[in-house]
């Protein structure tokens, strides 16, 4: 996944350079200062406003155009339809595409943002792309970087290595120091937790699920049958759930799960559950131990169409009960 959004924001990031780097810069390092195209050389540190900015080196100031191009460092505020910087940035890049061919720091705003070596800062877009280390925040619908140090959020959040939070939909981390991946699926590749699990409860005789994240805390996914009954049978669900050791054979594993019934009826159920775990190797763990559900049910035909106001008499169950899980782990 990581490789896959490396690519694309690369690759549009290269198109932004090309087509900035296309302004032909002025070789004999004269001023022309045109406004519509301004081209100016190294260290010549006054504001650039126009179509189209270019810098044929070092800039210290402000770039404000359609397309600012600088082929060396540069340090201020730049902002335009596409931003591209050869070099180092410190200060802020805002655009719909912002390139940075080595370091950043400070703020990188806009649709698409790229940096290609350490980001110390801000980085906030809907496609945000760090080549190496990533000291601050991450926030988009897709986030890629290297090291992550801090905070990673968006739909869809990878990262070789982590030391902080990360927050999405899907998470993918290569391995975790001092982190914590949060989310609908997180995949820790080295040092994570995956598991296929079969249960037994007081709510459905099967259940299968998938768990991962990490051993700490984990996600899953959970499907159910009750073939005791002659309808609604099937009901889906969600969980969280954590692993914590007694020894190296035996671990306590709570969780809170909440399971809905395929059925017209509104059947919803929430449980705590406080299971025993035994391991048994490397993949296998038994698990058992007591739970509390919690049952809220409105049936089909009482639904009205017409009320503007909360009718508790529509309620058709709502209790707390006891029970029991039983449950067998393959891990992977």
């Amino acid at each position: 996944m990581k490789k896959t959004i490396l690519a694309l924001t690369m690759l549009l990031s290269a198109g932004a350079c090309i087509m900035a780097q296309h302004q032909e810069i002025n070789r004999n390092n004269e001023v022309q200062y045109h406004f519509f195209t301004n081209n100016i050389p190294s260290e010549w540190n006054y504001p650039l406003i126009g179509f189209v900015n270019n810098v044929n080196g070092n800039h210290e100031s402000i770039q404000i155009g359609i397309v600012n191009n600088t082929t060396g460092n540069f340090g201020g505020v730049q902002s335009g339809f596409i931003n591209s910087v050869g070099g180092r940035v410190t200060g802020l890049q805002s655009g719909f595409i912002n390139a940075v061919n080595a370091d950043f720091a400070g703020i990188q705003y806009g649709f698409i943002n790229s940096t290609a070596a350490d980001f110390k800062g801000i980085q906030s877009g809907f496609i945000n792309s760090n080549g190496n280390k990533n000291i601050g925040v991450q926030g988009g619908f897709i986030n890629s970087t290297g090291s992550m140090t801090g905070l990673q959020y968006g739909f869809i959040n990878s990262a070789s290595t982590l030391n902080g939070l990360q927050l999405g939909f899907i998470n993918s981390v290569d391995n975790i120091e001092n982190g914590l991946p949060i989310g609908f699926l997180s995949f820790v590749k080295h040092g994570g937790f995956k598991a296929i699990e079969v249960s037994y409860n007081e709510i459905n005789p099967f259940n299968i699920a998938f768990k991962t994240g990490i051993r700490e805390f984990y996600t899953y996914p959970v499907l159910a049958y009750d073939w005791r009954k002659t309808d609604d049978r099937f009901s889906f669900g969600y969980g969280i759930g954590s692993n914590f050791d007694i020894s190296s054979l035996f671990f306590i594993n709570p969780e809170i799960e909440g399971m809905h019934q395929v059925s017209l009826d509104f059947n919803h159920y929430s449980t705590l559950r406080c299971n025993v775990g035994f391991n048994l190797g490397n993949h296998m763990e038994i698990l058992a131990g007591p739970s509390l559900v919690w049952n809220f049910k409105i049936n089909a035909a009482d639904f009205h169409q017409d009320y503007t106001e909360w009718d508790p008499s529509i309620i058709a169950v709502n209790k707390v009960t006891a029970g029991f899980n039983l449950a067998a782990r393959y891990k992977f």
